[in-house]
C-alpha cells in the first residue's frame, strides 16, 4: 500500500512539473522580430515541433513547411542545414527594411552547433513580413543569391 501511494505521488509531482516550464509561450502580438526568429528555429531544431514554428510562420512559411511535412525534410530543403545541436543569435545590427518595403524586415541569423558529432557554423539571412500587430518569418534566402 506505501508503494502504492508512493507510487501516486511521484506520478503526481512528476505531472505537475511536466506543466511548468522556465520559458513561457511567446506572445506573437509583442513578441519582437528577434524572438519570433528565435521562436521559430528553437521550434525545428531544439523542440522539432512543427506545428510549433508554424506559429512564427507566414502563410508562404506554412505552405512550405506543409508541403516538406517532416522536421528532417524542413531542415533540408527550407533552412538548408541540419543540426543536432545548435546555438543562434540574430545579429541585432543586422535588423533593417528588405528592398526598401516597411513591412517586411531582413535579419541575419547565425548559427553554431554539431550534426553527427561535426562542428559546423553558418549564417542565414531571413526576412520577416509585419502582419497586423505581429511579425512571421517568410523566407530565408539562399546565402548564395543574397539581393
Amino acid at each position: 500500500m506505501k508503494k502504492l501511494l508512493s507510487g501516486l505521488l511521484m506520478v503526481g509531482a512528476l505531472i505537475s512539473l511536466a506543466g511548468c516550464s522556465d520559458e513561457e509561450a511567446v506572445d506573437l502580438n509583442t513578441a519582437t522580430p528577434t524572438e519570433v526568429i528565435q521562436g521559430f528555429y528553437q521550434a525545428i531544431y531544439e523542440e522539432r515541433d512543427l506545428e510549433k514554428a508554424k506559429r512564427f510562420a507566414s502563410p508562404r512559411m506554412v505552405d512550405l513547411i506543409n508541403h516538406y511535412a517532416a522536421v528532417s525534410s524542413v531542415q533540408r530543403y527550407v533552412l538548408g542545414r541540419y543540426y543536432d545541436k545548435v546555438e543562434l543569435e540574430v545579429v541585432s545590427d543586422s535588423l533593417g527594411d528588405y528592398l526598401n518595403h516597411s513591412d517586411e524586415l531582413r535579419a541575419t541569423v547565425l548559427f553554431e552547433g554539431e550534426y553527427k558529432g561535426e562542428y559546423n557554423k553558418d549564417s542565414r539571412d531571413v526576412v520577416l513580413i509585419e502582419n497586423g500587430d505581429s511579425w512571421l518569418v517568410d523566407r530565408i534566402l539562399d546565402p548564395r543569391y543574397r539581393p
